[in-house]
């Protein structure tokens, strides 16, 4: 099979001139664009809006299918039989999706990896099988910066696509198809979810500076509190020495001892006057 000559062809068709051919046919053909178009607006608004916050459903999904195209593709390159060829495509598949939901950064990389190789596929349209391999290097690239700016990479990447696939999907209800009117809505719905992830964005990393903050209040305060116990049971009472008087107790016991004096010598006196008045 000449790969080249098959993505010359599928790049040629008009698939809007199909959409609209199959759209003008009645009956469940007709049903089914219609479906296909709601699914497309559904899940492209999610990927607009929520992708940041969805990220591990998307991770999973894009890599069950990842894996299942590298299984199956392993297998068909080994001339396996149609069956096993599927079980490798759906055992990969199954663990890749398993990997890139529990671990998130798996899923960050797998998801940028992929969403920026399509867009650079879409920009570039790729001939030959060099200019294929620059598109998977520059999602690579874009897979590397998630490394070090995951979600801003990530919420760029899914408010662009989700936008291009609700725009598609919302234009085909409208009764006229213009250029100039699909970029602009495009441009709209994605610097909207753009706008909107961000702001969620902030509002997360805030709360979680603020329980930072408060655990390492708490922290401190209980390390100040058992600090202070620590003080409190370090203290010894103090003894007073032997031959220590204070100088309070020294100066009222001198005052006693003066005051008792007086009075001896007061009745010392009245006892002489009183001998002398009998004489």
């Amino acid at each position: 099979m000449d790969v080249n000559a098959l993505m010359d062809n599928m790049q040629g068709m008009d698939y809007e001139a199909m959409l609209e051919s199959l759209s003008e046919m009645g009956g469940p053909i007709k049903n089914a664009v219609m479906i296909a178009s709601i699914v497309s607006i559904v899940i492209g608004l999610l990927w607009c809006f929520f992708g940041l916050k969805l990220i591990r459903v998307w991770a999973a999904i894009l890599g069950l299918a990842l894996g299942f195209g590298i299984g199956a593709g392993v297998g068909a390159a080994f001339k396996l039989s149609p069956t096993v060829i599927l079980i490798c495509g759906a055992v990969v598949g199954i663990l890749l999706a398993v990997l890139s939901a529990i671990f998130y950064h798996v899923g960050v990389f797998i998801l940028a990896w992929i969403t920026g190789s399509s867009l650079a596929v879409f920009l570039l349209r790729p001939k030959d099988g060099k200019l294929e391999l620059a598109c998977l290097g520059i999602g690579l690239v874009i897979a590397l910066l998630t490394i070090r700016f995951a979600e801003l990479i990530i919420i760029l990447i899914t408010g662009i696509y989700g936008a291009a696939g609700a725009g598609s999907g919302i234009l085909s209800f409208l009764p006229f198809d213009n250029q100039i009117i699909r970029i602009a809505v495009i441009a709209v719905l994605a610097v909207l979810g753009i706008g909107v992830q961000l702001l969620m964005e902030s509002g997360k990393q805030k709360k979680n500076n603020l329980e930072k903050a408060r655990k390492i209040r708490e922290q401190n305060s209980t390390a100040n509190e058992v600090e202070k116990a620590r003080a409190m049971l370090n203290q010894k009472p103090a003894v007073p020495q032997k031959g220590t008087v204070k100088k309070g107790t020294v100066k009222k016991t001198a005052a006693k001892k003066g005051t008792a004096k007086k009075s001896t010598a007061g009745k010392k006196e009245k006892k002489a006057d009183t001998k002398k008045n009998k004489k």
